[in-house]
């Protein structure tokens, strides 16, 4: 069975039902779930996880027609996670049904015709403020309220971030595989719009998995984290497997910040995540591994979370150092059954006890060089007050210092895509940059003032 529908609320008495169905789930006692899911799917007739899980309910207590027809209602208003019904025990009673093997015979035709309709909504929900595309490879929808050579640089950071994953990670799947993905929908939305999809303070993006729709605040590393989730998440349901926060978000923050190296190949560098590892490494506050493995979702985002993403971001960013990130992946979803917390995983990779393998971690990390970030700012700045702005760089807001010499400067309302050639789109990006700068020295910035794109070169400051 799934977890709570991901709809909008539709009161008390839905939230009453979906926690009654989930506890009789969990006790087995599936003809009270099934008397609180008919309830709220009489309530919410447009929750497509509500029906799927009456249909798991119905397959439990042996009422084959009736969870048949629970199923294809779930489909028929948007469920379409067809990993997830191939691998759920709760429907094994259906699976030599005719009208079971038809769905999973029509899957890609429901998938695309799916994909079809969450573009449309999009388009009735966002209007023609949006420029609307798909991707037919990466199986994505695009909402933008980007220029189009703003859009085209969040296209190359999503093929950035696949390359990324099927070096490194996990191998993407064929194309031409009958057992296709489900239609993402990635929306690129104006600040305000952005508000309104997440009200959270703090959060640069999410992807809900259930409604199938990613929002990011930036093209840069909220883009890439949120897009490694997709692939992630793609890859769990063709294994049947719900890895833990630490794995999932370990692997999010992990592309965050990515640079080619010398031979041409892209690895994750030191950021104001592993600032904060670091950091707890030399206090000695670092969480033991065994603990932060075991730690369940709600205790790793409430407990510490920087703390906790910080760490992860760290043991992923030591396996590839190690050149053995792809073999622990493979490891781990090979022994995922045994061992979902990733010890033995850990120890089959890398041929040694945990405990050697965390000492070793932490020498490593107290040589992790801290880098310039929000909280430890760089010595040198443009001298411009800088603010988010759409997603895509930074917004001049007022200029502080002004150069002597004569020529191009920065000007209010200005936005800072790149300096010297690497992009911006954060504050966090803009301390790291800065970081290895000094004053006096004199950047190239790309500018757009505008409708126009502006190139010149501009003086670092002491700050």
């Amino acid at each position: 069975m799934l977890g709570a529908a991901v709809a909008e609320a539709s009161g008390a008495d839905a939230r009453t039902l979906q926690r009654r169905a989930n506890e009789a789930f969990r006790t087995k006692e599936y003809a009270e779930a099934r008397d609180a899911l008919q309830r709220l799917v009489r309530l919410r007739p447009e929750d497509a996880l509500a029906h799927y899980n009456l249909a798991c309910a119905l397959a439990r207590l042996g009422e084959t027609e009736a969870a048949l027809d629970a199923l294809e209602d779930a489909i028929g208003v948007g469920f379409i996670n067809f990993h997830h019904m191939a691998h759920d025990k709760d429907l094994a009673p259906l699976r030599g049904e005719p009208r079971f093997q038809a769905v999973l015979l029509g899957w890609g035709e429901l998938l695309d015709m799916r994909g079809e309709a969450d573009l449309e909504s999009a388009r009735e929900a966002l209007g023609p403020r949006y420029h609307y595309e798909r991707d037919e490879m990466l199986r994505l929808n695009f909402a933008s309220s980007l220029p189009a050579e703003s859009f085209e640089a969040a296209r190359a950071e999503i093929d950035r971030v696949a390359a990324y994953a099927d070096a490194r990670l996990f191998p993407q799947p064929d194309p031409d595989d009958p057992r296709a993905d489900a239609w993402v929908t990635v929306i690129l939305p104006t600040p305000e719009d952005f508000v309104r999809f997440v009200p959270a303070e703090g959060v640069g993006g999410i992807y809900d998995r259930d409604r199938r729709i990613l929002v990011t605040s930036d093209i840069g590393p909220s883009l890439r984290h949120e897009f490694l989730h997709v692939l992630h998440h793609r890859r769990m349901m063709r294994l049947g497997q719900t890895h833990p926060l630490w794995v999932q978000e370990g692997l999010g923050t992990l592309v965050e910040d990515l640079e080619e190296g010398p031979d041409g190949v892209e690895r994750a560098v030191p950021s104001w995540r592993t600032n904060i590892a670091r950091r707890l490494r030399d206090a000695g506050r670092l969480t033991p591994w065994r603990t932060l493995f075991a730690l369940d979702d709600e205790r790793f985002m409430r407990t510490r979370a920087n703390a906790q993403y910080a760490q992860a971001r760290a043991v992923f960013m030591d396996l590839e150092r190690r050149g053995a990130l792809a073999e622990w992946l493979r490891n781990y979803e090979q022994t995922f059954d045994e061992d979902p917390t990733g010890v033995l995983a850990f120890e089959r990779t890398l041929g040694a006890p945990l405990a050697q393998i965390e000492r070793e971690h932490r020498d490593w990390l107290s040589g992790v060089p801290l880098v310039a970030d929000v909280m430890r700012r760089a010595p040198v700045w443009l001298g411009v007050a800088l603010s988010g702005g759409a997603g895509d760089g930074l917004v001049v807001e007022d200029v502080v210092t002004r150069p002597r010499e004569a020529g191009e400067r920065l000007r209010p309302r200005d936005v800072i895509l790149s300096i010297d050639g690497r992009p911006v789109r954060t504050t966090q990006e803009v301390e790291r940059v800065m970081g290895d700068l000094e004053p006096g020295d004199r950047v190239l910035l790309d500018v757009r003032r505008g409708t126009r794109r502006l190139s010149f070169e501009a003086l670092v400051f002491r700050r």
